[in-house]
């Protein structure tokens, strides 16, 4: 799926921070429904919507133009489907990536992320990939 992601980070020490990050996904994917007293599991292709509302730590530290980090992020995510509704769920993000010093307050990110999401009782493990424009003030 596509989508944004924007997040803020306070400094805590140099090399640690606090981050509050959201994102967003969308797309079509196949989605499979439970399965009812005397029915049948449905499965079909949905369309999907999921949020992350996430908050956790990261280390970071600079070596020239670039500066390498690592997160855990935990809280909350949330999604919506045309096909079997709506949850939410304690969400878990572990990941990295480097930020490319462009000059003083601007920067470029690449950053992946393993995101495990709980939704519907079952759990997701996913592979969240980013990357875009950093600013520092």
């Amino acid at each position: 799926m596509n989508g944004w992601n924007a997040a803020v980070e306070g400094k805590v020490l140099p090399w640690v921070g606090l981050v509050a990050d959201f994102g967003s996904r969308y797309g079509s994917t196949p989605v499979a429904c439970e399965v009812q007293p005397g029915g049948q599991l449905c499965v079909g292709l949905g369309h999907v919507s999921e949020y992350s509302f996430l908050f956790g730590p990261r280390v970071s530290f600079s070596a020239g133009k670039i500066r390498p980090f690592a997160q855990a992020l935990f809280g909350a995510g949330h999604i919506n489907t045309d096909i079997v509704g709506s949850n939410t769920s304690f969400s878990t993000e572990l990941g990295g990536g480097v930020d490319f010093k462009i000059v003083r307050p601007i920067a470029w990110r690449v950053e992946g992320d393993y995101l495990e999401t709980r939704f519907f009782s079952a759990t997701q493990n996913n592979f969240r990939l980013s990357t875009g424009i950093v600013l520092r003030f």
